[in-house]
């Protein structure tokens, strides 16, 4: 009997472990796999809230790696990320996996990526491709590059794949696993999300996560404040979710204890994917910069106010407003997303542009399938063209 393939799957925040959940457990339960599961970054930090202890409900977890980031400015992220680069060449070499597969465009991925490519460990890129701005679409392109295997959520993003060199075997078109719990009714409930989250849902509910943008992190403080009192000027109850591990997280974290005051906000760490999708499911505006406003509302039919430069050029439905980071036009976005009934119409009508709720079932299918050999392992760029005599 042949031995099970052993993938190592790295998770470094609650987004994209909850957006994995369904493709985890394919491979967990599937004879053909033996899941490694490893875990770093926000999962292991108690600023974050210990994240891990969600991932343990379900999974096993083969390694953690505690990044010991220090606080918001980039040179301590800078210095969290090698931490992770020396913790990720000991756990890969210890569990010695036979493919790593790498979610998304943080710090922490690159840096396992980079560790992967040294020890000879091919890569799996899910998300790749996508432009998403701020520092961290580079570090997509960059794993991306690094990458053996590619599954974007979009033809689009695959295109850019394409432009990037990257050969078209390599590369398989599945949809954004976000999506994959969300069209099988996987999320909590109307009555759980009240309870859970003090909400009356007879009234409109904002759901207010906004990051720092990584390119200006010392403007993060200002932003935030700027979008605390828009939402605060429209006066309904809004529920506000930390920011991630960036450089400038601090600044958002400070504008909130200055300004999210009850009863108007419920401020959480973390809310649990499951229970985040459910209150989605119920709320009125999502406001912020988190790619959950582009990717996740249009399922719901729930409009958007995106904030700011952090995702600008991702691809997004027709439920998305984009405003600058000044509360006057972030007022104005929110008061149109909740009463126009133009916008409204077009919203609750609104495409689903990041794929069918199937984009971890195609990923293992395409793993299953997939041989990890000679031509897997050694990448080259296409052939220029011949310049125009």
């Amino acid at each position: 009997m042949t031995a099970p393939r052993k993938v190592m799957v790295l998770t470094g925040k609650r987004g994209g472990f909850g957006a994995m959940v369904p493709m985890l457990r394919l491979l967990r339960d599937d004879p053909v796999f033996e899941l490694q599961l490893v875990v770093t970054d926000q999962h292991v930090s108690a600023r974050f809230g210990n994240t891990v202890r969600e991932v343990e409900e379900e999974f096993a977890v083969a390694a953690a790696v505690d990044m010991a980031q220090q606080d918001d400015r980039p040179a301590s992220r800078c210095h969290a990320l090698a931490r992770c680069l020396a913790g990720m060449t000991d756990v890969l070499a210890d569990l010695a996996p036979d493919l790593c597969v790498l979610y998304g465009d943080r710090g922490e991925v690159l840096a396992t990526a980079f560790a992967a490519t040294n020890l000879g460990v091919p890569i799996a890129h899910i998300q790749g491709g996508d432009v998403s701005g701020s520092v961290d679409e580079p570090v997509r392109h960059a794993v991306s590059k690094l990458a053996h295997v590619h599954f974007p959520a979009t033809e689009q993003s695959a295109s850019r794949l394409r432009q990037m060199g990257e050969e078209d075997w390599r590369i398989h078109v599945v949809g954004d696993n976000h999506i994959d719990s969300i069209v099988h009714g996987r999320f909590a409930p109307r009555d759980q999300v009240a309870r859970a989250l003090d909400l009356d849902l007879d009234a409109p509910v904002i759901v207010l996560l906004q990051h720092s943008e990584t390119t200006a992190p010392d403007d993060a403080h200002g932003q935030m404040v700027e979008t605390l009192a828009a939402v605060a000027a429209v006066g309904h109850q809004t529920v506000v979710v930390h920011p991630c591990s960036d450089q400038g997280y601090g600044g958002i974290l400070r504008a909130i204890e200055e300004q999210a005051r009850p009863p108007q906000f419920r401020v959480h760490v973390n809310i649990d994917a499951p229970l985040f999708w459910g209150l989605l499911a119920q709320a009125s505006v999502m406001v912020g910069n988190s790619s959950a406003g582009l990717i996740e509302t249009p399922s719901f039919r729930l409009p958007a106010v995106n904030v700011g430069r952090r995702q600008v050029g991702r691809l997004h439905a027709e439920n998305v407003i984009h405003v600058g980071h000044d509360r006057g036009e972030i007022e104005a976005a929110i008061r149109r997303a909740l009463t126009d009934p133009d916008f409204r119409r077009a919203a609750a009508q609104c495409s689903q542009p990041f794929g069918d709720g199937r984009a971890g079932e195609r990923i293992v299918g395409h793993l299953r399938e997939l041989e990890i050999d000679r031509r897997l392992r050694l990448k080259e760029l296409p052939p220029l063209a011949e310049s125009a005599a």
